[in-house]
């Protein structure tokens, strides 16, 4: 299954808020899934950083792709859009 992740959830995902079903951690931990993060959730992360709105242990823009490798989450570009379509 092809996933793509909203920001909040990929935020949540990776500060172990409890908030998060279990169902969905299992599906963003599936191996077998293909799980996207869109590069303008990394842009609203950031702008929230920015105004004070989403406490980081470090900036964005090296904590959320360490967090991304870390847990095999596809970094989306918009110019990836159609050839995600195109795997199946």
């Amino acid at each position: 299954m092809k996933v793509l992740l909203d920001t909040h959830i990929f935020l949540w995902f990776i500060i172990g808020d409890t908030r998060l079903s279990t169902d969905i951690r299992d599906t963003i931990r599936t191996p077998d899934n293909e799980v996207y993060l869109s590069a303008v959730s990394v842009w609203e992360a950031i702008v929230k950083y920015q105004l004070g709105k989403l406490p980081l242990p470090e900036h964005p823009g090296m904590y959320l792709p360490k967090q991304r490798n870390l847990h095999q989450i596809t970094s989306l570009a918009p110019g990836c859009l159609t050839e995600v379509g195109k795997s199946q």
